[in-house]
């Protein structure tokens, strides 16, 4: 097997090469990125880098076995792996393909435009020519920094991540990734009821209006089973899983799995990262870091998320419009799923597929608007029930809203960077089917193909885990926690006034000596 070392990834990289890291061996992802199913930037977040425990998360072992193998290209030489020192991935920079995109904080003083030194170069071990072009930087610019904090050692991180490996390991030997025979049957008698007493409402008793609530609730609960399905934890099979995470995502409830998918696998591996993270790129609504006043690059959204006037009158008061802006933000999930159906979703089965899902949904959801008599009683219709299903969006913002959103470097592990990030929600066992497993999103974003009816167990491991290592595990009540977020919008409020007063003063000062010279 071809041996390469950290400098030879690095120039097969610049050369086009799309290269991971696994267990020392060096994978060349070219032929699988247009292919994988959790799209193409959750690849090229790792290139360059050790994706060995965001693989063996994400991914069940029949698949890494029948998969991995054949984009093996060679091993790592010994002076380099257990630790890899990572490399800046270009897409961090704000790079695809030889395509410069925007500008990212880690780009900023790195770039100087010289293009790499490998072009002509012939470069051992040899690859097949990438059919990606070579992309204009240096080896240099592929460099991380230096750590500052000796807590993000590289030789300490792979500690933890070695630990990690050792967990998960003790979760297969515990069969906490298979789903329990009786799950969902409770969960199907409740979603059972609430149709039941939406229909009474409705067509039976007519009060057409007050049958929004259980639907709204309705559809809060069956939230939980999308998010289930998206990470095939029902049936552990994608294309299982998927399928009905699309069905009833489009056909039930309007949106879009598929937007959904492509944007929560990118959340799980980026976490609560401003430039990369699109579940905390909310602004101009809200801002959760001050690092959003510098109206930043998204490699998500592909564009500068903008610290404009509008922004700059509504973060100030964010705390106080939080609630309200997420009682509505179901409509938002309609814009965004459909915009992603239309413009950026692959042509393929599954955009089919909740492309009519979506006009069935509207089909009888609209009928139901229709045959309420009064215009005013369709608003109220329409709004009721998309607020009643509210609820899940302040779940899911809460486990992340106050926690860390520092960019730590690239040796920080897998294990070390969720649990900075991620916090769980307090909550009896009898009360954990109004969280659908959301307060337990510390050991979720650890094994995210969990099924959430064994979060319990595994969160006591997750614990224990954290105590050994000297992290941080961090558990609070929903109340706790709500008032956490509130803090965070505050603060960061309270920044954008003061921002607002210097820049205001500065421009008074200079009006001022304007006005003296003239």
């Amino acid at each position: 097997m071809k041996t390469f070392t950290r400098n030879a990834v690095a120039e097969h990289i610049l050369q086009g090469q799309i290269l991971v890291i696994y267990k020392s061996k060096v994978l060349r992802l070219n032929s699988w990125i247009d292919k994988h199913p959790g799209g193409d930037l959750a690849i090229l977040h790792f290139v360059g880098r050790d994706a060995t425990d965001e693989i063996s998360a994400y991914h069940d072992d029949a698949t890494i076995e029948k998969l991995l193998p054949r984009f093996i290209v060679g091993q790592l030489d010994e002076s380099d792996s257990e630790p890899f020192y990572p490399l800046i991935p270009p897409v961090q920079l704000g790079w695809r393909g030889d395509k410069r995109e925007g500008h990212t904080t880690q780009a900023i003083g790195r770039f100087n435009g010289s293009g790499n030194n490998t072009e002509d170069k012939e470069i051992e071990p040899h690859l097949p020519k990438s059919k990606f072009a070579n992309i204009p930087l240096t080896m240099q610019e592929l460099e991380p920094p230096t750590p500052t904090d000796e807590s993000l050692d590289i030789k300490r991180q792979f500690k933890i991540s070695q630990n990690y490996h050792k967990l998960h390991a003790e979760v297969k030997r515990r069969g906490l990734y298979t789903i329990q025979s009786d799950a969902y049957l409770y969960e199907c008698i409740r979603y059972t009821a609430l149709l039941v007493i939406f229909a009474l409402l409705y067509f039976k008793l007519e009060w057409k209006v007050l049958a929004a609530i259980p639907l709204g609730l309705f559809w809060h609960q069956i939230t939980f089973v999308v998010h289930d399905a998206g990470h095939c934890e029902i049936w552990g099979s994608q294309k299982t899983d998927k399928t009905l995470a699309c069905f009833i995502a489009s056909y039930i409830g309007g949106l879009s799995a598929n937007w959904w998918c492509d944007n929560h696998d990118i959340h799980h591996i980026v976490t609560n990262h401003p430039e990369h993270d699109p579940d905390i790129q909310h602004i101009p609504f809200f801002a959760i870091s001050t690092k959003f006043f510098n109206s930043m690059w998204s490699t998500y959204y592909r564009r500068v998320m903008e610290f404009d006037a509008f922004a700059k009158l509504v973060l100030p008061i964010q705390h106080n419009l939080y609630y309200i802006v997420m009682s509505v933000a179901r409509f938002n999930l309609f814009a965004l799923s459909y915009i992603y159906l239309l413009t950026k979703s692959k042509n393929d089965w599954y955009r089919n597929f909740e492309i009519v899902g979506v006009s069935v949904f509207w089909t009888w959801y609209g009928s139901l608007i229709s045959h309420i008599p009064s215009h005013f009683g369709k608003f109220a219709f329409l709004l009721l029930s998309n607020v009643a299903a509210s609820p899940v969006h302040v779940q899911i913002v809460l486990s992340h809203f106050a926690r860390s959103t520092d960019d730590l470097g690239l040796t920080e592990s897998f294990a070390h960077r969720q649990l900075r990030t991620t916090m769980d929600v307090a909550c009896p066992w009898y009360l954990d089917f109004l969280h659908g497993g959301l307060h337990m999103q510390v050991s979720h974003h650890l094994f995210p193909r969990i099924p959430r009816h064994n979060l319990r167990e595994v969160r006591d491991m997750v614990a224990k885990f954290a105590a050994e290592n000297n992290l941080e595990y961090a558990e609070h009540g929903f109340v706790a926690g709500n008032g956490q977020v509130l803090d965070v919008l505050r603060n960061v409020g309270e920044q954008v006034k003061f921002v607002s007063k210097v820049a205001a003063s500065e421009a008074s000062q200079k009006m001022h000596k304007t006005a003296v010279v003239q």
